[in-house]
């Protein structure tokens, strides 16, 4: 093997080391979820590694390659120059963050790929932290091991795929509503209108949950604005908060701001435009020749079929393929993601009484039902519905999160004896009966 082509097998694996460094100083700070971040980390790094070196994991095709291949055209400009091609919230967002990598550090996927391992593995600090600030200790470490062992998050975190920043700042911006319920403060919210928006540069759609939280945000600004009018006592914060989400809101509907992939209010409701979308994501498929499109029947031809057909259509999305949808054998693997989807949806409905007695978890299955709506509508194939909903598994496994079974493993240290069990413990009793004689 020649000497530039070993410094370049080391370049890559140092990439991965940097990360280490910061999961090393993670496990520092939360020493609690140390054994988590690790394993996440590791896992994710052996799946980053084998699709670089042995094999390409699946879904691994067009979109990874494309965002990989544009960050290192981009990236020959220099780091000035990559800077200068900010394409704004696109699916291209995902190639100038890595542009800016390249430009610096040199071309790799794996330094790409790093990017995406680092980001999913901060994901599960941040479900871990998201868990115990919602509901408790044990929870959580329940929830950090779900998180690090759950199939689409590795396969995602491993890739040069935009689901694992998106799952990061989703994760980011719950983390922020949930504080911001709890104690009205400015910071939060800030932190979670952030995550949101950040979110939202990597796909469009995920626009809809900075809409759903504006909405809430609205509501409990209007409910405390009138409250402190009728006691003559007005907040500056809640003011000036309550008109800056109602110019948001306000520029949204009447089509002044529009966003990638969603477009404008008129858009959303405009049965037109929506037949016309529905149609071409189910007949139009990219992965139509593979047979993965959904029913036919659930395109909406009239107000009344959009008005039954949308919720079955955020069903599909959420848990398909089902068993009759299989028409080949990595149809199967659909099946087992939509399966355990069910089984969090199940969870969820058993911890029903709990979430509706806390607002903050109310908050997020508001946030949650507003995403499957979006996306149920704009989705066509249960190829892509797998990839989509996995952005939107932390609300599932968070909500689910304590009825999620509990596992604890421990390790027990064996002393070394010369002596078989059973002899052991008959000089054991030997022993004990002569001290109690002398006794």
């Amino acid at each position: 093997m020649e000497p530039f082509v070993v410094i370049a097998h080391l370049l890559n694996i140092t990439y991965l080391l940097f990360i280490a460094l910061f999961v090393s100083a993670c496990a520092c700070r939360w020493p609690a979820v140390a054994k988590i971040l690790w394993t996440a980390f590791v896992v994710r790094s052996i799946f980053a590694l084998f699709h670089f070196y042995i094999a390409p994991l699946v879904d691994s095709g067009s979109d990874a390659i494309s965002f990989e291949l544009t960050a290192s055209e981009w990236a020959q400009d220099g780091f000035v120059g990559a800077l200068g091609k900010f394409p704004g919230p696109s699916s291209k967002f995902i190639s100038w963050i890595i542009s800016l990598f390249y430009a610096t550090l040199g071309s790799s996927m794996l330094l790409a790929q790093s990017l995406s391992v680092f980001m999913g593995t901060g994901m599960v600090l941040l479900g871990w932290l998201l868990a115990r600030e919602l509901w408790d200790e044990r929870t959580a470490l329940k929830v950090g091991w779900v998180l690090t062992f759950f199939p689409t998050l590795i396969l995602y975190s491993a890739l040069t795929m935009r689901e694992s920043y998106i799952y990061f700042f989703l994760t980011l911006s719950l983390l922020g509503v949930v504080r911001w319920v709890r104690t009205d403060r400015l910071r939060p919210l800030l932190l979670a209108t952030f995550g949101f928006v950040a979110s939202t540069f990597f796909h469009g759609a995920m626009f809809v949950g900075l809409l759903a939280f504006a909405a809430v945000v609205l509501w409990r600004s209007l409910k405390s604005l009138i409250a402190g009018l009728l006691r003559l006592k007005i907040s500056v914060i809640k003011t000036t908060v309550t008109f800056l989400v109602l110019v948001i809101l306000g520029g949204y509907l009447n089509g002044s701001v529009s966003v990638d992939k969603i477009g404008d209010i008129s858009n959303i409701f405009d049965k037109k435009v929506l037949i016309l979308k529905t149609e071409k994501s189910t007949r139009s498929s990219g992965d139509l020749e593979d047979g993965a499109s959904f029913p036919v029947f659930l395109v909406p031809n009239s107000n009344f079929e959009l008005l039954y057909k949308t919720p079955i259509r955020m069903i599909y999305f959420a848990f398909a393929p089902f068993p009759w949808d299989v028409k080949k054998l990595p149809h199967l693997i659909g099946v087992a993601d939509g399966l355990m989807y069910l089984i969090l949806f199940y969870l969820i409905c058993r911890n029903r009484k709990a979430i509706w007695a806390d607002r903050a978890a109310l908050t997020i299955l508001f946030i949650l039902l507003v995403y499957l709506l979006a996306f149920g509508i704009g989705t066509g194939n249960f190829g892509t519905g797998i990839r989509h909903r996995s952005k939107l598994v932390i609300m599932f496994i968070i909500l689910a999160a304590p009825y999620l079974p509990y596992f604890r493993w421990h390790l027990k240290r064996r002393r070394f004896s010369p002596f078989p069990v059973k002899k052991r413990s008959k000089l054991l009793l030997k022993k004990q009966s002569l001290k109690n004689f002398n006794e």
